[in-house]
């Protein structure tokens, strides 16, 4: 499978989980809160709210455009944390999120 297609695969398994633990948002956060200079929006936004508002459009523009993927990844280090004080069960959702960063590093 080509490295675009694994990826966009991965995304929409984050998705699922995230949509299954009720992480996922019907509504963006305020225009300000997505304008952070911060890495991961750490000042702004809950991690999975970076992950579907800033970092998933991001990756699925470079998908479809077949644009340059980053060469490395490092979210599931960022999530380890985050998920530190969520209340839902977040292994599955986790071990996604590694797979995203194995998919991304070349």
């Amino acid at each position: 499978m080509m490295r675009h297609q694994k990826i966009s695969a991965t995304l929409r398994l984050v998705t699922a989980q995230m949509q299954r633990q009720g992480l996922w948002q019907d509504q963006p956060p305020a225009t300000e809160k997505l304008s952070s200079k911060l890495p991961f929006c750490v000042d702004s936004l809950t991690f999975v709210e970076w992950l579907q508002w800033v970092m998933f459009p991001k990756l699925v523009a470079v998908i479809e455009t077949r644009a340059k993927l980053p060469a490395a990844s490092n979210m599931a280090v960022m999530a380890e944390q985050a998920f530190k004080t969520e209340s839902a069960e977040t292994d599955a959702l986790l071990s996604l999120i590694t797979q995203l960063d194995k998919d991304l590093t070349l």
